[in-house]
This record gives structure tokens, sequence and C-alpha cells, in this order.
């Protein structure tokens, strides 16, 4: 009874190692009855000498000539540069995707970069317009700081001058 083998996907298809080794599992199974085969011949034939067993033999044999021919041609092996072949194309997919999704990533990343710095923009002249307006209430403060500290002196040299001697 044949078992049933799970091969892991790789992208776009089946792991290449896997598939290998399933067919290399299955030729050997394959070897592995044709020598029993041959070695329950080689016993029958041993063990027997009728003609007609060797009759039956030899239309077994032709039987097994046959069945090994169509298991033959049913498992037989993708050639080399067919393999190559089809990983080339799957590879040449794969490279076009690649630059197909690159190209869509580079364009939304454009179209972001785009709405920040328009963001920036704006945030750089509300920031000049805030900036401007502190430095305008500084200078305020800093006159009105100099003018109290000015009427302050002013009081404290008017103080001294009536300031009785003594």
């Amino acid at each position: 009874m044949a078992s049933v083998h799970h091969f892991r996907t790789a992208f776009r298809g089946f792991n290449r190692e896997d598939v290998v080794q399933y067919i290399e599992y299955m030729n050997n199974q394959h070897n592995a009855k044709i020598e029993k085969l041959n070695e329950q011949l080689a016993a029958a034939q041993a063990q027997s000498a009728d003609p007609e067993l060797l009759a039956r033999l030899e239309a077994a044999e032709a039987r097994c000539a046959q069945l090994e021919a169509q298991l033959g041609a049913e498992n037989a092996p993708v050639t080399t540069s067919e393999e190559e072949l089809e990983a080339y194309r799957r590879a040449e997919r794969t490279e076009r995707l690649a630059r197909e999704r690159a190209q869509q990533i580079y364009t939304q990343a454009n179209a972001v970069l785009a709405d920040v710095t328009v963001k920036a923009e704006s945030a750089s002249n509300q920031i000049s317009a805030i900036a401007d307006q502190v430095h305008a209430q500084l200078e305020q403060y800093q006159q009105s700081v100099s003018a109290t500290k000015d009427a302050f002196q002013e009081a404290v040299a008017t103080l001294y001058t009536i300031r009785p001697e003594e």
C-alpha cells in the first residue's frame, strides 16, 4: 500500500528537496520490489524444474517486464533541463512580482513623504508666526521691566533727596 507523503510548501510551489527525496524514495521502493521478485524467481527456479511451472514463470516475467515498462513511463523523472527551465520561470515570475511590489511601495512612500512635507511646512509657518509673537511680547516685557526699573530708581533717588539728613 502506498504511503501518503506530505510536501512542505515553498514560495509558489513545493519544497524542491521534498520532491526530490520523494522521487528517490519511490525509486528505491521500486528497486526493492524488483530485487524481491528476482529473488522469488530464483528460488522458484531452484525448487522446480517442472516445464509447466517454467512456462508460467516466463509468462510472469513477461508480465513483470510489461508492468515495469508502464511504471517506468509513469514515473519518468523530469529531466534536469526541464527542472532548470521551470525553476528559471519561477524565479523570473518572483522577480517581476517583487519589482511590481517595490514600485507600489515606492509610490506609497512618495505620497506619504509629500503629505509629511506639506504638513511640516505648515507647522514651520505656524511656529515662525508664534515665535515672532513671543519675540514681540518678550521685547514688550523687557521694555516694561526696564521702565519699571527706571521708575524705581527715580523713586529711590527722590526718596534720598526728600529724606532729612541727620
